[in-house]
């Protein structure tokens, strides 16, 4: 699947699972993603810039983890630690990975 492929199949109002939670995409704005976050409307964004960087490293690793994007995005990792599941649950909707305990693993 190239990058283009998937940011296309995006959409406001498509709900995805994340790791524990199922969540929805509320907002695709020029930079990033709006995602709800729970169930009393609140909502935080992902960056096109984390999508772009996890689907290189799968191509290149063959997977994400909590310590890649703990280590490559740290200050995200600190304020919206959710988005990893949020860039992992987007791919597993897309069925580009696979999801097992912290790790999103490209499939064949």
């Amino acid at each position: 699947m190239e990058y283009e492929t998937f940011k296309a199949s995006l959409h406001p109002g498509l709900e995805f699972q994340k790791a524990k939670v199922l969540s929805k995409i509320l907002k695709i704005e020029n930079d990033g993603i709006r995602y709800s976050i729970g169930k009393n409307g609140n909502s935080k964004k992902v960056t096109l810039e984390e999508f772009q960087a996890a689907f290189k490293e799968i191509q290149m690793n063959g997977c994400i983890t909590r310590n890649w994007y703990n280590r490559t995005f740290p200050i995200q990792a600190k304020t919206a630690s959710c988005n990893f599941t949020t860039i992992g649950g987007l791919l597993q909707h897309a069925s580009y990975v696979s999801y097992s305990t912290g790790t999103y693993t490209k499939l064949s």
